[in-house]
């Protein structure tokens, strides 16, 4: 057999692809990402990191960086004939389950070159200019043939990620339909200052008869993306998928029309950096895995524009595949993890295309508000916080837990500990490592003989793979022997984590709740690794 160059090779380098490399990288994953375009990208394209987001980039040590390059958007306002109908807060301080409850507005160039600055640090470099031209694949490896300025190469991987956008090689060599349907109009995009009367750092959806402009704010002086159906001459391409190219141009002359006759008089569009036109669709590959060929982002699904959704979910794909390859790759998983990629995140694909598909139907409407549970869960729905999988295979629950708000399935929430003599803690800083984490909620003053056993086992046989973390309201007396000993005043965390009694949860690498149960069946917790992680050695 012909020597492996590389353990996976990943396919497009934009959000997705990027995200990807970094997370293999963070596993100890050898990778190499390809991208044929021969210069990183300049437009916004792509425009709203939501808070889960804004969570892996914290996790990743670039949040306050990408903080700094974007927009935190402070509201969204519906304008209807010109009066404005309704208005959103979409910005609060941070909670402490919630670090980021905003939509920042970040263009997609600035998030790819912060992703691929980081990158370079870690010492992987994007091949540009490099394009796939064919993949095939045995049971044991993958053969991509790429085409490079020095000729065509055949690159043997055990894994290959097809994050290489709507119009995918990678999806149609795997012969996968992309099911669903495109919408029938044709849309401008154009990023322009705005002079005039808009609130900045505001977003604004102008609604005349059946008409809709979108306006939301970019960093820069009054500068702001406008979306509208597209109503000048069709010259566009006959693809469906995404954009179409740049702008004719009268573009920006048409926007500055609809401008005028759908939000009204006082608006005038200057210093255009962009315009586009493009195409709305709605499509879930009917696979996101095939052998050792997977697919993620736009490459595996399309939504209609609601709130930056597909590239937010993309990320999140890499995200969560990267973690269960490396597991593969050393050797400890089995195939109930690597299949759990395409189950968690197809399901996901298809809950968020008919929410997008819902929202993208009725956004001549105002938003229901009581109906979402008040502005800030309506916020935090979009935000990907509410994004959970619970009652698929693989997340169990086991006792009194059952009844809480949280379940196997759910986002873990963040919180403040405190460790003795050395101050308070976040618990998404414990979760900083590649790990899962396993934390111990104690009630009463010793730990119970059933939480001891378990936390002692995984400490002898999986410490490589599962940090334990012992949390109680007081830390004395201290309890010898055992992992640091967090606090947990008022036993917030507890309650977020709906640990009432003496229990555990355990957190998986991607930030989700993989087991919770009471104490008093917490050795399920053993059988459970062992079908994911396959059984210890010896």
């Amino acid at each position: 057999m012909a020597e492996i160059e590389t353990e996976v090779l990943v396919i497009g380098a934009g959000p997705v692809g990027l995200t990807m490399a970094v997370a293999l990288h963070r596993h100890g994953v050898p990778c190499r990402i390809i991208e044929r375009s021969t210069e990183a990208a300049v437009e916004c394209r792509a425009l709203h990191v939501q808070s889960r987001t804004l969570e892996l980039l914290d996790h990743l040590g670039l949040v306050e960086t990408a903080l700094n390059l974007g927009v935190r958007v402070r509201a969204e306002n519906l304008w209807r004939n010109g009066s404005l109908l309704q208005r959103v807060p979409m910005d609060w301080d941070p909670l402490p389950e919630v670090p980021f409850p905003m939509v920042l507005n970040l263009e997609q160039s600035l998030l790819e070159a912060l992703l691929s600055d980081h990158l370079s640090r870690l010492g992987v470099r994007v091949e540009r200019g490099v394009a796939l031209t064919g993949v095939a694949q045995v049971p044991e490896q993958v053969t991509a043939t790429v085409w490079t300025p020095k000729g065509v190469e055949h690159v043997r991987c055990r894994y290959l990620v097809g994050c290489d956008g709507s119009t995918s090689l990678v999806r149609k060599e795997m012969g996968l339909p992309f099911e669903g349907h495109p919408y029938p109009d044709t849309y401008i995009m154009a990023d322009a200052e705005v002079e005039g009367w808009l609130a900045a750092e505001e977003s604004h959806r102008f609604v005349r008869d059946e008409e809709v402009l979108i306006a939301t704010p970019i960093r820069g002086n009054h500068r702001f993306r406008l979306t509208t159906r597209d109503t000048g001459p069709s010259q566009t391409s006959p693809t469906e998928y995404g954009l179409l190219g740049e702008g004719r141009p009268p573009a920006l002359r048409e926007m500055q029309k609809a401008l005028d006759r759908i939000a009204g008089p006082g608006l005038r569009l200057l210093n255009s950096r962009w315009t586009s036109h493009y195409r709305v669709s709605r499509r879930v590959a009917s696979r996101f895995r095939k052998g050792r060929i997977f697919l993620a982002g736009d490459a595996a699904h399309l939504f209609p524009d609601a709130g930056g959704q597909g590239m937010n979910c993309g990320i999140q794909d890499a995200w969560n595949l990267a973690w269960k390859l490396a597991c593969d790759l050393r050797g400890s998983s089995t195939w109930t993890l690597l299949g759990s990629y395409e189950v968690e995140r197809r399901h996901v694909a298809a809950e968020t295309a008919t929410r997008t598909d819902q929202a993208f139907r009725s956004r001549t409407e105002m938003v229901d508000l009581e109906a979402s549970g008040g502005a800030q869960r309506w916020v935090q729905n979009w935000a990907q916080l509410e994004t959970n999988y619970r009652g698929l295979p693989g997340f169990e629950e086991h006792g009194s837990l059952v009844q809480a708000s949280l379940k196997a399935g759910d986002r873990a929430p963040d919180g403040r500990l405190e460790l003795p003599g050395e101050g308070t803690v976040r618990v998404f800083d414990l979760f900083k490592g590649t790990t899962s984490h396993a934390l111990f909620f104690l009630h009463g003053p010793e730990l119970p003989e059933e939480l001891a056993r378990v936390a002692g086992w995984l400490e002898q046989h999986r410490s490589h793979q599962v940090t334990c973390h012992l949390i109680r309201e007081s830390c004395s007396p201290p309890l010898e022997g055992l992992s640091p000993l967090y606090c947990d005043p008022g036993e917030a965390v507890a309650t977020s984590y709906g640990a009432k009694e003496s229990s555990l949860v355990l957190v998986r690498p991607d930030g989700y709740v993989g087991f919770r149960a009471t104490a008093e069946h917490a050795d399920r917790l053993l059988g459970w690794l062992d079908r994911l992680l396959g059984p210890v050695p010896g």
